[in-house]
């Protein structure tokens, strides 16, 4: 792992506590895109191991919350990517994932996530679990296009780089919105679309119109959404990888002892599409990539270079 990533781990608790604070089947995908690679490097994009963060509600932007670094003074003007964020279960609440999200926007992102900075989870059916990548959608214009973001980021959200993340139904969510021209680079955990269309209609024939780099993670056999990723990234006419963790299960690399490495490959796979890293495309690309190496990991790639 790279040196950036040992450091991380090991000041992210700290971080974490300031913030609290303050399924199978076939599809036929359409023929061949060829979607953009990754993005050219930005002048002076890398940013410190750890970024101090804050959490707090986008203002203009109802049920939504922001994950920031803290000193935006202390940034480049138009320096920090922005990625919107689904909640497992499609909820409306994303204090499962604060350690993922919290990390995630220490590696200098701003990250906008589904549901407002004090919704508690509550429990949902699977019948009244619907995928809403409209939310995704809006938040991503909100922190682009609006004078409330413009000012609440003090000009340092970079409006040419935006991602869209999920995990389990946010991470369908996260699929479904990745198809909209402003997004620039996908990354779905613990997630798939079924063979039959669920969440509100979704099914597999939408993989075939997304455009740019996409990563999916699994948490190995026990999780429930291990073979619908295998599934989906068959089918991915785009550029990808497909990761799994063999221990994290559904929900470790979100909100368990895992999470840490799941930050960590989220903000991977962007620095690497976004920001046109290598080195970060280095630990998905190749027979001797990073996190090929790493006990308990599997990485399959295609269609991407360094």
């Amino acid at each position: 792992m790279p040196a950036r990533s040992m450091t991380a781990r090991t000041l992210l608790a700290a971080t974490v506590g300031a913030v609290v604070l303050a399924g199978s089947g076939a599809a036929t995908a359409s023929s061949a895109q060829t979607p953009p690679p990754p993005k050219t490097p930005s002048a002076g994009a890398s940013t410190p191991a750890v970024l101090p963060t804050v959490r707090e509600a986008a203002e203009g932007l109802p049920g939504h919350t922001v994950y920031r670094p803290a000193d935006l003074k202390a940034l480049r003007k138009g320096s920090l990517p922005v990625i919107v964020y689904g909640n497992g279960a499609c909820a409306t609440s994303n204090l499962e994932g604060i350690t993922f999200l919290t990390g995630l926007a220490s590696q200098g992102y701003i990250v906008v996530a589904n549901g407002g900075v004090d919704e508690f989870p509550v429990p949902n059916t699977p019948d009244k679990t619907i995928a809403h990548p409209e939310a995704l959608l809006a938040a991503a214009h909100w922190a682009t296009e609006s004078k409330q973001a413009r000012k609440q980021f003090d000009g340092r959200a970079d409006t040419t780089r935006v991602g869209v993340l999920g995990h389990s139904c946010g991470g369908v969510e996260a699929l479904a919105a990745g198809t909209d021209p402003m997004i620039d680079a996908v990354a779905g955990f613990n997630t798939g679309y079924f063979a039959e269309p669920a969440f509100g209609g979704y099914g597999r024939d939408r993989l075939a119109d997304l455009h740019t780099p996409t990563l999916l993670v699994n948490g190995g056999p026990d999780d429930v959404a291990y073979q619908n990723s295998i599934d989906n990234y068959a089918l991915l006419d785009v550029p990808a990888a497909l990761v799994s963790d063999t221990a994290a299960g559904h929900t470790g690399l979100i909100a368990g002892l895992e999470a840490t490495k799941g930050w960590q490959v989220a903000a991977d796979w962007f620095d690497y599409v976004l920001r046109g890293d290598r080195a970060a495309g280095a630990r998905f690309v190749g027979p001797d990539c990073g996190l090929c190496t790493e006990d308990g990991w599997k990485v399959e790639s295609k269609g991407l270079s360094l």
